[in-house]
C-alpha cells in the first residue's frame, strides 16, 4: 500500500459497479468472522437489539448519481446486519457536510443532544472543531486497528502535535486529489493532445486556444462555491504547502494575504476571461459536472469522486492532469486533497461500543473495496495492494496515482481539510462571489481573516 499511495502511505463519489465476486468475498470474510470488529457491548440492556443511527453525507451518495439504496454504505450496513443479527442500523441521508444547511443541522443537534450515534464528518477542522461533542476513540479502537489504517493525523487532536492526542474520528478512503479533467476529442479540435500546463497562466492560454476553435473551455457550476474550493485548494497547496496552511489554522499567519488573494484572483480570472459557461456563477456544481460528462465542454475541475460519472459519459475520451500551480509557488509540482472522510461517534450515543464495532466493520478492506468506484478513492487499509485487473478497471484513478508514484508530486492536505468547519463554510460562499465578480479578492481575504479571528477568540475561551 505504501508503494501504491506514495509518501503518505494509504490515504468524498459516483455510480458503484461492485462486482458480484467482490460482494461474495465480503460475505465470505464476514461469515467466517474474519473482521476487525471485536468489542463487548456497554450500551443497552442485555439481550436488547439496539438501533444505531448513522448520518450519511450527501456527497457520498445520491448527488453523484448513486441512489442511496445502492450506495456502498447501504451495502456495507446490510452485510453487517446479516452477520450481526443483534443490531439494527438506520441510515439517515443529510445535506453535503460542507453546506450551511449541514452546519446548522450539526450545531443545533449537538446543542439539543439529538445527534445520531454515528456521523460522517470531513477530516480536519470539521472533526476537530466539534471534538467536545465526539467520543475519544483511541482506547476503544486499540493500537492494532489503528495501525491497520492510514490517515489519522487530521482526525487527532492537535494534528499529531500532542502525545496520545484524542482520536475523534476514523478515516476511511485513501483520499482525493483535485484534477483538471479533459475531453480528448474537444481538445484535439484545438490541436492539443496530452496537455500538461506547468502554471495556471499556461492553463488559461490552453483555454484560449480551445475557445478560439468555438469550444467552451470549461464547464463550471460555482453556485455552492465547491469547484472554487477544489481549485484553490490546489493553488494554496502549491503556494505554501501544509506548513503554511497549519500556520493559518493556528493563527500564526494571516488569511488576509497573498496566500488567499492570489488564488481568489486566479479563480475569478477563469470566468472574467470568458473561459467558462456564461451561467457558471449561478449553476450548481452537479449540473456543471453533468454537462462536462455529456461532452458540452473541453474541461472541468474536480476530484476522483466523479471518475465513474466521467467514464460512463465519455468512456476512454476523458483524461486528467493536476491543477497547475501559480507562478512563484513554493511547490511547483503539487497535488492537493488528501484523506477527506471519517466516521465519528457522538457523545450522545448510548451504544458506543456497538458504534465502534460497526465502524470497524465498515472500514474492513472488503467493505472499503465496495466504495472504490463510488467514491473515486482507494481503501486506506495498509494491507491493500491493487492487482493488474484493478488498475485496468480504474484508469482515471491509476492516472492520478501515476503522478504520485512515477512523477513524485508533493501531496498537500486541502485547505478546507485543515481549517475549521465554520471557516470553510464561509469560504465556499466567498468563492462563488469572487468568481462572479461581486466580491473582490482583497475584500474576501479580509473577511476570511475576520472570521478566523472570531473563531480563534472563541476557541481560546472554550
Amino acid at each position: 500500500m505504501r508503494n501504491w499511495l506514495g509518501r503518505r502511505g494509504a490515504r468524498t463519489r459516483t455510480q458503484t459497479r461492485a462486482q458480484a465476486g467482490v460482494l461474495g468475498a465480503v460475505a465470505m470474510v464476514l461469515l467466517l468472522g474474519i473482521s476487525a470488529c471485536s468489542s463487548s457491548s456497554t450500551g443497552g440492556t442485555s439481550g436488547s437489539k439496539p438501533t444505531i443511527t448513522i448520518w450519511n453525507d450527501a456527497l457520498a451518495s445520491g448527488s453523484c448519481g448513486v441512489p442511496a439504496a445502492q450506495s456502498f454504505l447501504t451495502k456495507g450496513v446490510a452485510l453487517f446486519e446479516k452477520t450481526n443479527p443483534g443490531f439494527n442500523v438506520k441510515i439517515v441521508q443529510t445535506e453535503c457536510d460542507g453546506s450551511p444547511a449541514f452546519s446548522t443541522l450539526l450545531k443545533s443537534s449537538e446543542v439539543a443532544g439529538t445527534t445520531p450515534d454515528i456521523g460522517q464528518l470531513y477530516v480536519g477542522g470539521q472533526v476537530i472543531q466539534n471534538g467536545k461533542y465526539l467520543v475519544d476513540l483511541r482506547q476503544q479502537l486499540g493500537n492494532d486497528y489503528i495501525n491497520s489504517l492510514s490517515g489519522w493525523k487530521y482526525v487527532t487532536d492537535g494534528y499529531g502535535t500532542k502525545t496520545n492526542g484524542a482520536i475523534f474520528g476514523v478515516p476511511f478512503g485513501a483520499g482525493y486529489w483535485y484534477m483538471v479533467y479533459y475531453n480528448k476529442a474537444l481538445l484535439a479540435k484545438a490541436g492539443i493532445t496530452n496537455p500538461a500546463p506547468a502554471t495556471w497562466n499556461d492553463l488559461l492560454t490552453l483555454g484560449q486556444q480551445v475557445k478560439a476553435k468555438g469550444v467552451t473551455p470549461f464547464d463550471i457550476g460555482e453556485k455552492e462555491g465547491y469547484v472554487g474550493a477544489w481549485t484553490q485548494d490546489a493553488l494554496i497547496s502549491g503556494l505554501v504547502g501544509d506548513a503554511g496552511v497549519l500556520k493559518m489554522y493556528n493563527g500564526q499567519a494571516s488569511l488576509n494575504s497573498a496566500t488567499l488573494t492570489q488564488p481568489y484572483q486566479a479563480w475569478h480570472q477563469l470566468f472574467a476571461d470568458g473561459l467558462t459557461n456564461s451561467d457558471a456563477p449561478s449553476l450548481s456544481y452537479a449540473t456543471g459536472i453533468a454537462n462536462f460528462a455529456a461532452g458540452k465542454a473541453a474541461m472541468t475541475i474536480t476530484g476522483g469522486f466523479y471518475n465513474s460519472t466521467f467514464s460512463k459519459g465519455l468512456g476512454t475520451n476523458v483524461g486528467l492532469f493536476p491543477v497547475p500551480t501559480l507562478a512563484g509557488s513554493q511547490i511547483q509540482q503539487s497535488l492537493s486533497g488528501g484523506p477527506n472522510n471519517s466516521y465519528v461517534v457522538f457523545k450522545a450515543s448510548k451504544y458506543v461500543s456497538q458504534d465502534v464495532k460497526l465502524i470497524k466493520f465498515l472500514t474492513t478492506l472488503p467493505v472499503q473495496q465496495l466504495s472504490v468506484s463510488e467514491l473515486g478513492q482507494l481503501p486506506n487499509n495498509v494491507s491493500f495492494t491493487p492487482s493488474a485487473t484493478f488498475i485496468q478497471q480504474q484508469p482515471l484513478l491509476s492516472q492520478m496515482y501515476n503522478y504520485i508514484l512515477v512523477k513524485h508530486y508533493t501531496l498537500g492536505e486541502a485547505f478546507d481539510n485543515i481549517m475549521p468547519g465554520t471557516i470553510c463554510s464561509y469560504w465556499y460562499q466567498t468563492n462563488s462571489a469572487v468568481f462572479g465578480g461581486s466580491l473582490s479578492p482583497s475584500s474576501a481575504a479580509s473577511s476570511m481573516q475576520s472570521q478566523m479571528q472570531s473563531y480563534l477568540a472563541t476557541a481560546s475561551t472554550g
